[in-house]
């Protein structure tokens, strides 16, 4: 995200009402336009040939990028674009070229490419003296093959370098292990992947929201840790909001503030894959600058106090960042429903624990739904004061789906 504010001028707003461009703007990135409407300020789509915006309500114009940085930053220059943000992972890298070519402040350009590759991620932190997994990055087998041999890890994780690549990473324990998934992951000869070693601890989703302070130097806050409960295939089945009162959620914010500092993070909002390890202490798994947007965004931001997409345009029009609540209000969590066979949901059990008493939310559920072995079918959301409640109603989600919850195939 690029701020047009002065940078000595951070906590007043910089612009009453102003324009925004929103660079390849899907899903969370079009939520910027209602958003940032509330202050005043008008949103541009800047999209490539081969990608056009899936909803085109609310901005004021579209811009097509053919190529030319130069053309592009000057269009947006005469429409008086006060601020560049990144719509979804294909356009950080743009809107970090245009924020610069604008003199917008944005993320590092020097680090870009280290921020948007997890290979480059780890190797940079490591260079700093910050803890981040041992791997290599490489587009040879033969390669991948040597360095697991020299390292003797039990345990190593074989995955695309792109953090915001679809296809998942596999777990590898033999060197047979790595040629099979190295066969199924790689797109081309030259197509480069990353071996690196599995760290088994709990994981944790860090946002972040980055912005001038008053003497103008950048500061991270910590807008929400999020506890990830993993399946052996590493698949999020239960997230719970971490308070951040605690030892583990200090070492978890200074580690994390510490590696934005690092990977060149100057604005706007990320998200980060941390796990902690017991003798090392926090490592970063993987780092996102692109927007982010939950499931029952609204129930989630009534409490928790946080919203990203909210709070970055709070940052943006008025230099200001969201308080974050003295105490939390609830116990929050969310659990993922995750059938073991293909199959179709069961009305009667969906209706079940769709009326759990600790259920404040849930993605689109329709009883007969389809669903595939292996992906998550939905979502629930469950609030509560005590976290008794929410224990107590996981096992009876968990329950349900032993009893039928995804039926017979359909």
């Amino acid at each position: 995200m690029a701020l047009a504010a002065p940078l000595l001028a951070a906590a007043s707003p910089a612009y009453r009402t102003g324009t925004a461009a929103v660079v390849a703007p899907a899903d969370a990135g079009d939520r910027y336009v209602p958003a940032l409407a509330r202050h005043g300020w008008n949103s541009i789509a800047v999209t490539e040939p081969a990608h056009q915006p899936g909803d085109s309500a609310g901005y004021l114009q579209h811009i097509t990028h053919r190529g030319s940085l130069r053309r592009t930053a000057a269009h947006l220059n005469r429409l008086g674009v006060q601020a560049v943000l990144a719509g979804s992972p294909a356009g950080t890298e743009l809107a970090d070229l245009l924020a610069t070519r604008l003199n917008l402040p944005g993320n590092a350009l020097d680090t870009a490419d280290i921020r948007r590759d997890t290979g480059f991620t780890s190797a940079a932190l490591l260079e700093s003296g910050i803890t981040a997994p041992r791997s290599i990055r490489t587009a040879r087998l033969s390669n991948a093959l040597e360095w697991a041999a020299f390292t003797q890890t039990a345990e190593l994780v074989l995955q695309h370098p792109d953090p915001t690549h679809p296809r998942p990473f596999h777990f590898c324990r033999t060197a047979d292990d790595i040629r099979v998934a190295w066969h199924r992951l790689q797109d081309s000869s030259t197509q480069p992947l990353v071996l690196r070693e599995h760290l088994a601890g709990a994981q944790y989703r860090i946002h972040t929201l980055t912005g001038p302070d008053r003497a103008g130097a950048s500061e991270h806050t910590i807008t929400s840790i999020w506890s990830e409960l993993r399946t052996p295939e590493q698949q999020v089945c239960r997230a719970d909001l971490l308070s951040r009162q605690g030892l583990l959620a200090r070492a978890l914010a200074l580690y994390t503030m510490r590696a934005l500092t690092a990977l060149g993070v100057r604005y706007g909002p990320a998200h980060a894959t941390v796990t902690f390890i017991p003798d090392r202490g926090p490592a970063l798994l993987s780092l996102r600058t692109d927007p982010y947007a939950d499931f029952a965004t609204d129930t989630l931001r009534l409490a928790t106090g946080h919203d990203p997409i909210r709070d970055t345009a709070l940052l943006l029009a008025t230099g200001r960042r969201p308080e974050a609540p003295h105490q939390p209000h609830a116990h929050v969590t969310k659990i993922a429903l995750l059938p073991r066979r293909d199959g179709a949901l069961d009305p009667a059990l969906l209706r079940t624990i769709t009326a759990l008493p600790t259920v404040a939310a849930t993605t689109a559920l329709t009883g007969g739904a389809p669903v595939r072995a292996g992906q998550i079918a939905g979502w629930l959301l469950l609030i509560a004061r005590d976290s008794r409640a929410i224990n107590q109603d996981h096992q009876v989600v968990r329950a349900a789906e032993n009893l039928g919850l995804y039926g017979s195939a359909a």
